[in-house]
């Protein structure tokens, strides 16, 4: 009967244990969505994301850089010349 007792008693406080474990798991602040739209602007910016352990060599990181500058660059030229002209067209209207 001891036994029993003990095996039952030792089973209560680690399935307690257990479920104060899994209670103390911070809830996500963020969803599925807002992360997959920060992944998105990130690619767009440029950014390198989860490429930590790889190595770049100097040249290839080089233009890299300088290619996603120039493509910022544009798209900013870009939008600056739409802007300029939406505001043209509302002036004249």
């Amino acid at each position: 009967m001891n036994a029993k007792q003990l095996f039952l008693a030792t089973s209560l406080t680690f399935l307690t244990a257990a479920s104060a474990f899994a209670a103390d798991t911070a809830p996500a602040q963020k969803t599925r969505a807002e992360v997959v739209a920060e992944l998105q602007e990130a690619r767009a910016n440029g950014e390198e994301i989860g490429m930590e352990g790889f190595s770049w060599y100097p040249a290839q990181k080089a233009a890299l850089v300088k290619a996603n500058e120039t493509r910022l660059a544009a798209e900013k030229a870009n939008a600056d010349k739409v802007a300029t002209a939406k505001a043209q067209k509302s002036t004249q209207n």
